[in-house]
């Protein structure tokens, strides 16, 4: 949540270094204007842009910490359901990375990129919940570490495993909403847009 904090304040301050850049004129004392005719049509212009930006910076942020009341789902506008998109094909799983933020995880343990595979397909499932994909997820990471427990008994092999899992659940639970976000909006189609390519 820290995280959290320190990303929204941030960018809220990019929100107001936004403002004083687009508004300089407003913040420059009575004595050093010059008298000028406004111009109405690109003050209102300027204001709509500005409004775009910071709209488009909110949906942003909104995607990447779970949307308007904390959590990660996918709905569409117009309050349907969504469908599943008609022709729609799955795309290869990328493992144990993302492209968009541009990481990836060479764990080099088979078992554990078929679970981000299966995580992957998951998140490209219309319909499917985030936290359900992140709960099947974590049960997958989960049982190799109690095989490798099981198999090679040695604490710190164990530990190892445990620290892994951890480390790479922790990214999905910060990091993946925007990318599950994305997956939906490919995956599925809302009653609005079926309407429009008609």
């Amino acid at each position: 949540m820290n995280s959290n904090f320190r990303f929204l304040t941030y960018f809220f301050l990019r929100i107001l270094t936004f403002f004083l850049f687009i508004f300089p004129q407003t913040y420059v004392s009575a004595c050093e204007k010059e008298p000028e005719t406004p111009d109405w049509r690109m003050t209102l212009r300027t204001i709509r842009n500005g409004i775009h930006k910071i709209d488009t910076y909110l949906n942003v942020a909104l995607d990447l910490f779970g949307g308007d009341d904390g959590l990660c789902r996918y709905s569409c506008s117009d309050g349907f359901k969504p469908m599943p998109r008609p022709g729609y094909r799955h795309p290869p799983p990328n493992g144990c990375g993302s492209p968009l933020f541009g990481f990836h995880f060479d764990l080099g343990i088979p078992s554990m990129t078929k679970c981000c595979n299966q995580h992957d397909r998951c998140y490209d499932s219309c319909g499917r919940l985030k936290h359900d994909c992140d709960d099947q997820f974590q049960d997958c990471l989960e049982t190799i570490c109690r095989n490798v427990q099981r198999t090679l008994g040695l604490s710190q092999t164990v530990q190892a495993c445990e620290s892994a899992v951890k480390l790479l659940f922790d990214a999905v639970m910060h990091l993946g909403c925007k990318p599950y976000l994305d997956s939906q909006r490919e995956a599925c189609v809302c009653q609005y847009e079926v309407k429009k390519e008609l």
